[in-house]
């Protein structure tokens, strides 16, 4: 897979009218899930086709592993919505958005069979019970199957080939927290940003504790383990900066253990 003109060869489909204006440089690439029950990528395709629909990402990658592009690489997407990223807002002018069939969220009914936010019933082998990072209580989310995964690896890395003006990979739920909850818990997002981390002209992102002790914890929220201690002065590597109260780290702790783990964003300079 490659891009030749800012179109995906094989992938490109037809032009979403649903676009803003020249994308310069894009910083930043954005994973989504449909919410949707599609096999393939042409359904959420041709929904993106739509004027009516008002909404757009770049490529949708349905469940069979099928990619479809539906705006240039060099154009603006309406996929980000109201979004935040380092104190930059309407990331839709500096992000490539991706599109990944899945239902998210899912819900056990009282007949006992898992459902979609449509009724429609899913494969209970294909649920998960997680815990968003952004919340605190457990719930089911759809899984990504490895077919599809790979066919969103080989875009991602043919996008980051063509583009290494970006240099991170985060979630609609970092840019638009509280608001937005995809891709979800059941997304790998580790696998994606080791492929940005992998490339050799990214520079890590790195900051300072501040605190004389800081918890680095399992997962974004005070109900998560603690898994030991930052002290003040201690560099680590940021991995995941939400505009919300924590970052997810890789550092050093105080008994010597390397660790990636979730602080209080507030703490760290």
């Amino acid at each position: 897979m490659q891009i030749v003109d800012h179109r995906l060869k094989p992938g490109w489909y037809k032009p979403s009218p649903n676009v803003g204006g020249a994308l310069n440089r894009p910083t930043l690439l954005v994973m989504h899930f449909t919410a949707g029950g599609g096999s393939g990528p042409k359904g959420v395709a041709d929904y993106f086709l739509r004027p009516e629909a008002k909404a757009s990402a770049h490529v949708v990658v349905g469940r069979d592993g099928g990619v479809l592009q539906v705006v240039p690489f060099n154009v603006k997407a309406w996929h980000a919505g109201r979004s935040v990223w380092r104190g930059q807002s309407n990331c839709n002018d500096f992000s490539i958005g991706i599109e990944i069939d899945n239902w998210g969220r899912l819900t056990r009914t009282a007949d006992g069979l898992v459902r979609s936010w449509t009724n429609a019933v899913v494969d209970p082998g294909k649920a998960a019970e997680l815990t968003h990072k952004n919340e605190t209580s457990r719930s089911l989310w759809e899984t990504y199957n490895e077919t599809q995964l790979q066919a969103v690896v080989q875009v991602t890395r043919a996008i980051l080939a063509a583009y290494p003006s970006i240099t991170e990979i985060v979630g609609h739920d970092d840019i638009a927290p509280g608001r937005k909850t995809d891709p979800g818990p059941a997304f790998p997002m580790g696998r994606f940003v080791a492929l940005v981390e992998g490339r050799g002209d990214r520079a890590p992102i790195t900051r300072r504790v501040t605190a004389s002790r800081l918890n680095a914890r399992g997962g974004a929220g005070l109900d998560f383990e603690v898994l030991g201690v930052f002290t003040q002065g201690t560099q680590v590597e940021v991995i995941y900066d939400s505009p919300g109260p924590w970052a997810q780290v890789k550092g050093r702790l105080s008994d010597g253990a390397e660790v990636t783990a979730w602080v209080a964003d507030q703490y760290l300079a």
